[in-house]
Parts: structure tokens; sequence; C-alpha cells
């Protein structure tokens, strides 16, 4: 008895030494539903764990990470009749994640994970570009319905060349931050338009960084 009280304590101290990721989700007004944890492997959905929720909006799950990675939380509401989606850029730590649920996976904080934050800036100054493009498509069709071309074509070169401007920016962003698995897994999201900008960064990469599963990935793309 007392060598299977040692065995069990050894076996629990070994489970709870591969934790080395834990998540605190909260997510603001939800009073019922399920709530899943998962990443992908070689663009397969893997859940890492999954949870019901009944009056308590804070939940915590604990795992092991290989490495710094996006992680998916999803949720799901009225008997599976309603689902939410959001992801985070997860890092072998401790990481809170606050949301609320009226706007889930859209507005979020995330605190503990310095990729995320990076990756948070990024999507903000992205933002940006893009509300710009749907002005300048907004305009677009109002000066279309008077028939006016050479407005058009104005439009049409503001696009192009914010497209550029976004399309470089995203680029030198990923290169300033070549120590962080965020600068590949911005390359393979959204440079693949030029092989020669993935190869600049993909050289950039610290050597840890190039042993990253998103520096792998876009080694492959390098290759094809």
């Amino acid at each position: 008895m007392y060598l299977r009280l040692i065995l069990l304590s050894v076996f629990f101290i070994s489970c709870s030494s591969t934790n080395n990721f834990e998540l605190e989700l909260e997510i603001k007004g939800l009073k019922k539903g399920k709530v899943i944890l998962s990443k992908v492997n070689d663009s397969t959905g893997v859940i890492i764990d999954s949870v019901f929720i009944k009056g308590d909006n804070l939940v915590k799950f604990k795992s092991n990470l290989s490495e710094p990675q996006i992680l998916y939380v999803d949720l799901i509401l009225n008997d599976g009749n309603s689902y939410k989606t959001l992801s985070f850029f997860a890092e072998q730590k401790k990481i809170k994640v606050v949301s609320s649920l009226d706007k889930f996976g859209y507005e979020i904080n995330v605190s503990g994970s310095k990729n995320d934050s990076l990756l948070r800036d990024y999507v903000a100054f992205n933002r940006k570009f893009n509300d710009q493009k749907l002005d300048l498509i907004k305009t677009s069709f109002e000066v279309n319905n008077q028939v006016d071309e050479d407005s058009l074509a104005k439009i049409d070169e503001m696009l192009i060349s914010l497209n550029k401007r976004q399309f470089l920016y995203n680029a030198n962003f990923a290169l300033r931050h070549s120590d962080f698995e965020v600068s590949p897994y911005i390359a393979i999201t959204d440079l693949k338009e030029s092989k020669k900008i993935m190869d600049t960064i993909y050289k950039s990469l610290s050597d840890d960084i190039k042993k990253s599963k998103y520096a792998e990935n876009l080694k492959k793309l390098l290759s094809i």
C-alpha cells in the first residue's frame, strides 16, 4: 500500500510537470456553454481540452505546448445551435484571455504572451489599412453610378498603392521581429505573394526560431 502511494505520487508529479502552459479564460456575460481549446497540426484540427460551463464565466486549461503557437477557443451555445471562435498566440507559460459573450473573438485582451502582443499590434495596424480600402471601394461604387471613369481610375491607383504599402508594412514587421515565432507566422499567412520576401524573412530568423513549426512551414513553401 505504501509503495502504491509512492508510485501514484510520482505519476501525478510527472504528469503535472509536463503542463508548461496554463490558460485562464474569462468570458464576460457567459452563463452556459461549451468551451473547446484546440490547435492545428499539419492542417488538421486537434482538440486539446474541452469543458462545459454553467454559472461560471471563468475557466482554466492546463496542457503541454512544444512551442509558442496559435491556439483556438471555440464557444458553443444553445445546445450547439450557436458557434463563436477566437484565436491567440500561446506561449509556454500562464496566459490570460478575456473576451465577452457579445463580442467573443472581436474584442479580446491577452496578457502573458509577447508573441500575441506583437500579433495584436500587427492586426490593429492592418485593420487601419483594410478600413481605408473599404472606404475607397465604397467611394468607387458611388463614382461608378456617376460614370466618372477618371475618378474610378484614380481610385484603382490608390487601391493598388495601398495594397503595396500594406504588403511592405507586413514584410517589415516580420523582419523587425525575426526573434519571435510571430515572424514566420506572418510570412506564411500574409506574404505568400512573394517568394523573395518570404526567403528574406526566413534568412533573417534566429536559429531558435528556424526550428519552430511556422518557420518549417515557411521553408516548405520556399521549396515548392
